[in-house]
This record gives structure tokens, C-alpha cells and sequence, in this order.
């Protein structure tokens, strides 16, 4: 898994299927709305659980097949899965920018400010 930031919220996206990997809770803090699954237990996952290895149980939510763990509360969507359960829209989120990024806009400023 690689890590990365959606916001202040740290996500893992795998390299070779490209689906997404969160912890419990991260899923609803990045979509901005409360998601209820229903277990599906007519079926197995052969997926494990990224943060403890555990067998996932597949599952329905939002009218996809996703997989979560029933230990952590971490959900893996396939690639694709995020934008169908936000209603087909790309997931917007406001990303804010590292303490040093800000410092250099501030020089950067401050240095054209004195016509450099």
C-alpha cells in the first residue's frame, strides 16, 4: 500500500489494483456522510485486511460489493468504488498545504514585495 493525504486524513491506495484502503471511520470522514453496510455472508473474500491481516467479509454498501474488516472497521473499495458511492461525482476535498509550502509562498511574497 502507498500512503497518502485526502485532506487531513491519511489514505492508502494499493500499486497494482489501485483500490483504496481505509481505516474505520476514514471512509465516512472522506465522504462527509455516515455509510451503513449490510454483510453479505452468502459469499467469501479472499482479500486480507491491510492493517491486520485478518480475512475481510464482504459486504453492501451503497449498493456495492466492497470488503471490510469486521476487526479494525477498515474498508478496501476498488478502484472506482470511492466515486459510485459519492453518487458518480469525484470526491473533492480540500487539501491543506504543508507548513513549508506556506513559508516558501510567504518568501516568495515578502521577496517580490521588494522587487526581486
Amino acid at each position: 500500500m502507498s500512503p497518502f493525504h485526502a485532506g487531513k486524513t491519511e489514505l492508502d491506495r494499493c500499486p497494482f489494483c489501485h483500490g483504496l484502503w481505509f481505516d474505520g471511520g476514514e471512509l465516512e470522514t472522506v465522504l462527509g456522510k455516515r455509510m451503513v453496510g449490510e454483510l453479505d455472508n452468502s459469499t467469501v473474500s479472499a482479500r486480507k485486511c491491510a492493517q491486520d491481516s485478518t480475512p475481510m467479509q464482504p459486504a453492501v454498501l451503497g449498493g456495492l460489493r466492497v470488503e471490510v474488516c469486521l476487526k479494525c472497521r477498515g474498508v478496501f473499495l476498488d478502484d472506482g468504488e470511492l466515486t459510485a458511492l459519492n453518487g458518480g461525482e469525484r470526491v473533492r476535498v480540500k487539501v491543506e498545504p504543508r507548513p513549508e509550502v506556506k513559508v516558501q509562498d510567504d518568501v516568495m511574497k515578502w521577496l517580490h514585495s521588494l522587487g526581486a
